[in-house]
C-alpha cells in the first residue's frame, strides 16, 4: 500500500514542470484555436469559411508533425532538447502573425484592397500551419511524451485532468486581460462618430493592437522554452561527452551512433506504426478508446471554433453585457467546466470499478447540454436576451462536464494503454484522432453550415457580408456525440486489466531476443553441470544456477536440465519450445557427457538447440 501510495505522487518539480509547460503550451493553443479565428473575422474576412480553412489545414499540418517528430523524438531518445527549443521557436512564430494585416498587405505590397484580403487571408493560413508545426513538435510530441514518461496508471487520471483544465486557465490568462482591456478589440463607429457594440451598421472602425498582443504572448512561450534549460532532464537521455567531436555529438542525439543504435532501432517505417492492421489489431482497447474521444471531440469542434461569434452575433452579448460582454457567459461556462474536469479527475482515479463506466454519463451530459443551447437559442426564445444568455451558460456548462468526463477518462486510459517504448509513435496516432480528424470534420462541417447566404446579417464598411453562428450548430453535436456510445459498448465488455496495461508487453523482437538468451542460458548450464575433466572450461562456464540449486540438483540426483528448471523463465509460445527442446538436449548431453567425461561445448549445444 506504501508503495502505491508513493508511486501515485510526483515530485514537486515534476508537477512544477507540467505545471508551466502544460501552461504556457495551451496559450499558445489558445491563440491558435480562438484568437487567430477573431483576428480574421474582425480585421480580414467575415467568411468563415476561411477560418474553416485555416482549422483544418493546421490540423492536418499538426497530425503530420506529430508522427514524423514523434519518430524523430523516439530515435533521439530525448524530449529535453525538442521541448526547449520547440517552445523558442513556438514563440517566435506566434509574434509573426503580426506581420499579416490588410493595411501591411497593402502598405507593403501595393495590393488593392480585395487583393489584400486575399493575401492577408493565405498568409494567416499559411503562418498557422508554420506555428503549428512547432507547437505540435514541442507540446503534442515531446511535451506529451514526456509526461507519458514521468506518471503511471496510480497517477495518470488526476495529471490528465490536470492538463484538461489547464486549457481553461489559459483562455482566461489571454482573454480577460486582452480582451476585456480592449487590447484586441475592435471598436465600430456610425456615420456621427458613435460607438456602436458590433460591426453591424458600423461606417468605420479602429482595429484593436493585435501587434502587441501576439509580441507579449509569444515572448511568454520563448520565456518558457529558455526556462527549459535549466529546469528539464531527459529521463532516459543518451549521455554524451562534452568534449567530443560535433559529429559525434550529431549522431548521438539522432541516435545514429552505433552504441546507442540497439535501444533506439527506430526506422523509417515506424512512422506510421500505429496505421499498421497488426498493431491495430494487437492493440484494439487502445483505438476504441480513441475512437471515443474522437467522436466527442468533433461534437465539440462543431461549435467551439466559432463560439465568440456565435455569442456577439448570434446571441448579441455586447449589446447587454457591459466592457466584458460576451466573456461573461463565456468565461462563467468555462470556468463551472473547469470545476466539472477536476470532479472527474478524482473520480476516475478513485473509481473502484472499470473507469470506462464514467464515459456514458459523459456522453449523456454531453447530448443533453448541447439540446439545451440548441433549444434556449433565438430561434426558439424571442426577445429575452437575458433569458437566453442565462439558459446558454447552463447548456454550456452541461455540456462541458460531460466532454471532460469523457476526454479524462479517454486520454487517462490512452496513456496506459500506450506501449512506454512506442510513446513518440503512438502520439501520431493520438493527433490523428485527438486532434486531425475531430478539427477537420467539425469546423468544415460547421463552416459549411455557417456560410449559408441566409446567415447573412449585414455588411461592414469594405461592403463584405457579415455572417452570424446558426443555433443548428449545437443540433449536430448533440447528434454526433451519441454516435460514441457505440465504441463504448465493447469497452465497457472488456476487462479491467485490459483497460489499464499495454497490450504490446512483448514485441517480436523482444520474443526473439530473450528465446536466443534461454538457447545459451540452458546450453551454459549443460556445461557448468555436466561431469568435466578440463578445470579451464568449467572456469569459464557462465555459473546461472544458484549454490543452493546446484546442491539440490547433487543431492537428489536429478539431471542438470532438471536443476536449471526453475533458473529459465519462458517467453511466449515460441520460448516454452525452446526451453523444452534445451531441457531434452541438456539431460541428453548431461549423461553422454556423464559416461565420456567430457564437457560439452556451449557454443555447439547452442546451435544445435
Amino acid at each position: 500500500m506504501g508503495q502505491d501510495q508513493a508511486n501515485s505522487k510526483l515530485a514537486k518539480k515534476t508537477l512544477f514542470i507540467f505545471l508551466l509547460f502544460g501552461t504556457v503550451g495551451q496559450i499558445a493553443w489558445c491563440i491558435e484555436n480562438s484568437f487567430l479565428n477573431l483576428y480574421v473575422y474582425r480585421t480580414i474576412s467575415t467568411n468563415l469559411l476561411t477560418v474553416s480553412a485555416m482549422v483544418a489545414s493546421s490540423a492536418v499540418v499538426a497530425t503530420l508533425t506529430t508522427i514524423i517528430m514523434g519518430w524523430v523524438i523516439d530515435r533521439s531518445g530525448r524530449r529535453r532538447p525538442f521541448m526547449v527549443y520547440g517552445y523558442i521557436l513556438w514563440g517566435v512564430s506566434v509574434m509573426l502573425f503580426s506581420l499579416f494585416s490588410v493595411s501591411n498587405m497593402q502598405d507593403g505590397l501595393g495590393a488593392s484592397a480585395e487583393t489584400a484580403v486575399i493575401l492577408a487571408s493565405v498568409g494567416m493560413v499559411i503562418m498557422d500551419c508554420v506555428m503549428t508545426f512547432f507547437g505540435s513538435t514541442a507540446n503534442d510530441a515531446a511535451f506529451n511524451a514526456y509526461v507519458t514518461d514521468n506518471t503511471n496508471n496510480k497517477n495518470r487520471g488526476r495529471i490528465e485532468a490536470l492538463l484538461s483544465c489547464l486549457a481553461v486557465v489559459a483562455y482566461l490568462l489571454t482573454f480577460v486581460p486582452f480582451e476585456m482591456g480592449g487590447v484586441t478589440t475592435t471598436k465600430y463607429y456610425d456615420a456621427s462618430g458613435n460607438l456602436l457594440p458590433s460591426a453591424t451598421g458600423a461606417v468605420s472602425s479602429k482595429p484593436g493592437n493585435w501587434t502587441l498582443f501576439y509580441c507579449v504572448l509569444g515572448a511568454v512561450v520563448i520565456i518558457a522554452g529558455i526556462a527549459g534549460f535549466f529546469i528539464l532532464k531527459n529521463k532516459g537521455e543518451y549521455s554524451v561527452e562534452k568534449d567530443a567531436p560535433a559529429k559525434k555529438k550529431l549522431a548521438r542525439f539522432f541516435s545514429f551512433d552505433k552504441e546507442v543504435s540497439s535501444k533506439s532501432d527506430l526506422k523509417f517505417k515506424d512512422l506510421f506504426y500505429g496505421f499498421r492492421p497488426s498493431v491495430i489489431k494487437r492493440n484494439k482497447y487502445l483505438y476504441l478508446v480513441l475512437a471515443t474521444v474522437m467522436i466527442s471531440y468533433i461534437a465539440n469542434n462543431c461549435f467551439s471554433n466559432f463560439s465568440a461569434i456565435y455569442l456577439q452575433n448570434t446571441l448579441k452579448a455586447d449589446d447587454y453585457i457591459p466592457v466584458i460582454g460576451y466573456l461573461l457567459p463565456w468565461g462563467l461556462s468555462q470556468g463551472l467546466a473547469f470545476v466539472a474536469g477536476i470532479i472527474a479527475g478524482v473520480m476516475l482515479d478513485k473509481t473502484k470499478r472499470k473507469k470506462t463506466v464514467l464515459i456514458i454519463p459523459g456522453i449523456v451530459a454531453s447530448c443533453l447540454g448541447s439540446l439545451v443551447m440548441y433549444f434556449t437559442s433565438p430561434n426558439f426564445i424571442k426577445d429575452v436576451p437575458v433569458a437566453t444568455l442565462t439558459l446558454y451558460c447552463i447548456g454550456n456548462f452541461i455540456q462541458a462536464m460531460g466532454s471532460s468526463m469523457v476526454a479524462v477518462v479517454c486520454l487517462g486510459s490512452v496513456r496506459n494503454l500506450t506501449p512506454p517504448d512506442k510513446t513518440g509513435r503512438f502520439q501520431g496516432i493520438r493527433m490523428v484522432f485527438v486532434v486531425m480528424l475531430p478539427m477537420v470534420v467539425g469546423s468544415i462541417v460547421s463552416g459549411a453550415v455557417s456560410s449559408s447566404d441566409r446567415y447573412i446579417v449585414g455588411v461592414d464598411e469594405f461592403g463584405h457580408d457579415i455572417y452570424t453562428c446558426p443555433p443548428v450548430m449545437f443540433l449536430l453535436a448533440a447528434i454526433v456525440v451519441l454516435l460514441a456510445i457505440i465504441p463504448t459498448i465493447f469497452l465497457l465488455k472488456a476487462k479491467a486489466e485490459d483497460l489499464t496495461t499495454p497490450a504490446e508487453g512483448l514485441t517480436e523482437e523482444t520474443a526473439e531476443s530473450a528465446n536466443e538468451e534461454i538457447i545459451a542460458e540452458a546450453a551454459a548450464d549443460c556445461d557448468s553441470d555436466a561431469p568435466s575433466g578440463n578445470s579451464a572450461d568449467e572456469a569459464n562456464a557462465p555459473d546461472v544456477l544458484s549454490d543452493e540449486a546446484q546442491g539440490n540438483g547433487e543431492e537428489t540426483g536429478e539431471p542438470a536440465g532438471k536443476a536449471s528448471e526453475g533458473t529459465v523463465e519462458p517467453v511466449g509460445d515460441v520460448s516454452a519450445e525452446s526451453e523444452q527442446s534445451n531441457r531434452e538436449l541438456c539431460s541428453e548431453g548431461s549423461v553422454e557427457n556423464a559416461e565420456s567425461g567430457e564437457a560439452s561445448d556451449p557454443t555447439e549445444d547452442s546451435q544445435n538447440s
